[in-house]
């Protein structure tokens, strides 16, 4: 197991920035999370709160710590960097097969301006320079064609469809899988 170090300057692209997470971030973090289409397509629960931030946020240390999740908040690429605009992370990190799952959310105000794509590149560029990763897997719900386009803007190949593979709120989704080798990006 390898201990994952986050970078001290925010990843930079045109507009979008990712950075690591703030505890200052629960306001704006409930805020976005409180968006339906959150929750509909992640692991985020419903009726959003402060507890469920400030215990997102917390649990974010032991994870990094013991290098299995690169967690950061993607904000607009403007200095403080205060303006939140989703959230990405490196998950799943296996270290041995050197790879990972990306998985993301934007908010509401910044769906529809390329966020997305720019945040999941530059995630995946980090994750194979920094931690030598091989391989990063994006998961999509079938009904989830914004991600599903995300994952293609972003050089990910569709390498297969998953049935009942992910737990959507009230009842199992399938999935389309994308991967994204190194050398790809």
């Amino acid at each position: 197991m390898t201990r994952v170090v986050l970078p001290g300057e925010p990843l930079i692209d045109a507009s979008t920035g990712l950075r690591p997470w703030r505890d200052s971030d629960v306001p704006s973090l409930v805020d976005a999370c409180r968006d339906p289409e959150i929750p509909r397509w992640t692991r985020v629960p419903c009726n959003y709160g402060d507890t469920d931030a400030r215990a997102f946020l917390l649990s974010r240390h032991d994870l990094i710590a013991a290098g299995a999740l690169a967690p950061f908040a993607i904000v607009a690429a403007a200095p403080p960097y205060d303006r939140l605009l989703g959230s990405i992370a490196l998950m799943e990190i296996d270290w041995h097969h050197r790879r990972a799952e990306v998985g993301y959310w934007l908010a509401p105000w910044a769906r529809g301006q390329g966020h997305a794509t720019r945040a999941v590149r530059l995630i995946c560029g980090w994750g194979f320079a920094a931690l030598s990763l091989e391989r990063v897997a994006l998961l999509a719900a079938t009904g989830n064609l914004a991600s599903q386009r995300v994952a293609e803007r972003s050089g990910f190949t569709r390498e297969a469809l998953l049935r009942s593979y992910l737990r959507g709120k009230e009842e199992q989704q399938d999935a389309v899988a994308f991967g994204l080798l190194r050398d790809e990006l």
